[in-house]
């Protein structure tokens, strides 16, 4: 699965083949193969969107990826928004009905999310903090002493740092661009540092499956965010 903020974007660039493909040493390019099979997702305020994503195929290695919009998860019949308004209300105490009735969801669907990322809680946080780390802010992430029953809270707050350090340096596009320098420095006015700290973040990005050729991901939700920084796996992660 690969994650796509702008699906427009995405499919444009997947049509012109610019896309690569995220499987480990593959580095191939991915062509257009099918559509996702359609399915409705509620969003905030109950309405359901119709979702059909792209499906796409690598020319190199042959394996087809999903390219998912960070705005929904994977087999999930709730947006991204709804699940985190749920896990958030629960992080700051409510029990499963009044998160659930925070999100507008049944409270045994609700249920289900919270003993999930409470099961989860140390792989989602060891995903956020090192995120965070390659944003050079991972002491903001680092788990705190919490009350017994509160890992879902630690989970939520690492992912809410990481998310943020992500918006802050990552979620930047392109390099600085070159400065003028003065003849007599003998430099030759390259930004060598903001050309490294660009390969870096597209590495990050790769790494995390996100395929972003319009740079959206700057504009992202804290919670399209978090999708990306667990890779669409904020609810099925194995627990760590």
């Amino acid at each position: 699965m690969i994650t796509v903020v702008d699906q427009q974007a995405a499919r444009a660039a997947l049509v012109a083949g610019l896309l690569g493909c995220p499987a480990p040493g593959c580095g191939g390019v991915l062509r257009v193969w099918s559509r996702a099979r359609a399915r409705r997702v509620r969003v905030p305020g109950g309405d359901l969107e119709l979702l059909r994503p792209d499906r796409a195929r690598c020319r190199t290695c042959r394996v087809t990826h999903v390219l998912l919009p960070a705005w929904c998860l994977p087999r999930r019949a709730y947006g991204t928004e709804v699940v985190g308004t749920a896990l958030l209300a629960a992080a700051q105490g409510a029990g499963c009905a009044r998160a659930a009735a925070a999100a507008g969801a049944p409270a045994s669907t609700v249920r289900d999310w919270l003993r999930s990322v409470a099961r989860a809680a140390p792989t989602l946080t060891a995903r956020a903090v090192a995120v965070a780390q390659a944003a050079g802010d991972a002491d903001a992430c680092w788990p705190r002493p919490a009350r017994p029953g509160s890992a879902l809270a630690g989970a939520v707050n690492a992912l809410a740092a990481a998310a943020r350090a992500f918006h802050l340096t990552l979620a930047r596009p392109g390099p600085r661009p070159e400065r003028p320098v003065p003849a007599w420095t003998g430099t030759t006015g390259i930004d060598y540092l903001g050309l490294v700290a660009e390969r870096h973040r597209r590495s990050l990005l790769h790494r995390l499956h996100l395929a972003d050729p319009g740079c959206a991901v700057a504009l992202a939700s804290p919670w399209q965010t978090i999708n990306v920084i667990t890779g669409g796996q904020l609810l099925t992660t194995s627990p760590g």
